[in-house]
């Protein structure tokens, strides 16, 4: 007997209960192809999770884009290690100053833009840094920020996130975009993980990825190094992670003390002392019983007048200069009479002429070189003689002016 006829008022219960078995059972048997469904949040994020460049686009963008010349290239992340008390927080202050007033470094162009400041520890002592460089500079208005607080770059992302949202307000605000954030120090924007645990050492290299990777700006973070050694303290992942290093050393004692920066090591540059400099005590005012307020600026040491004879050159860009002047002497044209921009009566040879010469006399010395390596060379080269005045440039002319060849003649 069915029990639809013993209970009528079941009958529809029934008829329910086979369907939806039967819908389970098509479901189960159904072996269509199904499409994956990512979450929004992931379909997103691929968006920019990679950086893909074909191989015929490689060549389009092999000049290395600068924020200081010859220090600090774009999108990179250094590291400025020293002991304390070395002034290196003063020194990247004072850099990151420099870079957000478009004004020129110790003799080296800088590309203008928002610096951000990360004052983990002393916020209010960066400030008055910062004041006493702006009284010394006599500018204002520039986009340098001095950023506060709490920051932990080592429980996962989220504090580089946030950060990151930071400083696009920050740049709305400036209407700059951000080209430097300053991480002062590792120890005080590392949080709560251990800096010689190479685990946690890779949360913080993740972290400073992430910051990089939405804001495209270079980060320079200030490490302490152990009282014995100049490397960074902590874990070795570090010093892989980083583009190029540089550490401060310290001569004389009192007013004779005098600070040298120096590339301690790039993947992408040229190692060695990058400048020397001293610092000078600002006033910046009084407190109510009459003591003084001061801080400290940074002052180029021993900067000396560039010779135009290349007696004060070295390396790559005394070869390049050489090879300037033997270029000129066998291909040398003379501009027509008039033309705007070149000295009466020089000699000029184009860039592409002396490039070649430089190549040739490099190679006569070092026949493996990569032609690669040496054109890299030639770039940083014309960039040194042209800053420091040793060449005189139009387009792409290049000549020697009448000072530098009278010294030259006289060696």
């Amino acid at each position: 007997m069915n029990l639809a006829d013993i209970h009528p008022r079941l009958a529809a219960e029934v008829e329910a209960a086979k369907a939806e078995i039967d819908a389970h059972a098509k479901a189960a048997n159904d072996n269509q192809r199904k499409t994956l469904q990512l979450p929004e949040a992931v379909k997103g994020d691929q968006k920019e999770r990679f950086q893909v460049t074909w191989f015929d686009d490689v060549d389009q963008s092999t000049a290395k884009e600068e924020i200081l010349q010859g220090v600090l290239g774009a999108g990179e992340f250094s590291l400025f290690v020293a002991k304390p008390g070395t002034g290196k927080s003063v020194l990247v202050g004072d850099i990151g100053c420099h870079v957000a007033a478009g004004k020129a470094w110790h003799g080296r162009k800088v590309k203008q833009g928002l610096v951000v400041f990360f004052a983990a520890e002393r916020k209010k002592l960066t400030e008055r840094r910062v004041a006493a460089w702006r009284k010394t500079h006599g500018v204002s208005g520039i986009p340098f920020v001095v950023v506060g607080g709490k920051l932990d770059l080592t429980s996962g992302a989220i504090d580089a996130r946030a950060l990151a949202a930071t400083i696009k307000g920050l740049e709305e605000k400036s209407r700059h975009k951000c080209i430097l954030i300053v991480l002062d120090t590792v120890t005080r924007t590392f949080g709560p993980g251990d800096q010689n645990q190479s685990k946690d050492m890779q949360r913080y290299v993740a972290s400073v990825d992430e910051l990089t990777r939405a804001t495209e700006a270079h980060v320079a973070a200030i490490h302490h190094s152990g009282w014995e050694g100049d490397r960074g303290k902590g874990a070795i992942d570090l010093d892989g992670a980083i583009d190029v290093s540089f550490g401060v050393t310290v001569t004389g004692s009192g007013p004779s003390k005098v600070f040298t920066l120096a590339c301690t090591g790039s993947n992408d540059g040229e190692e060695g002392a990058v400048t020397s400099f001293r610092l000078d005590s600002v006033e910046l005012g009084t407190d109510t019983d009459g003591n003084v307020t001061t801080a400290p600026v940074v002052v180029q040491a021993g900067a000396l007048p560039c010779k135009t004879d290349g007696s004060n050159l070295k390396g790559n860009a005394a070869k390049a200069l050489e090879s300037l002047r033997v270029a000129i002497g066998a291909d040398g044209e003379s501009p027509p009479a008039g033309s705007p921009g070149f000295p009466e009566g020089v000699l000029a040879v184009t860039r592409d002429a002396w490039r070649n010469r430089f190549l040739a006399d490099a190679w006569g010395k070092e026949p493996k070189a990569a032609e690669d390596t040496l054109s890299k060379r030639f770039r940083r080269a014309v960039i040194e003689l042209t800053e420091g005045n040793n060449v005189s440039s139009l387009g792409q002319w290049f000549w020697l002016d009448s000072r530098t060849l009278a010294d030259m003649s006289g060696h």
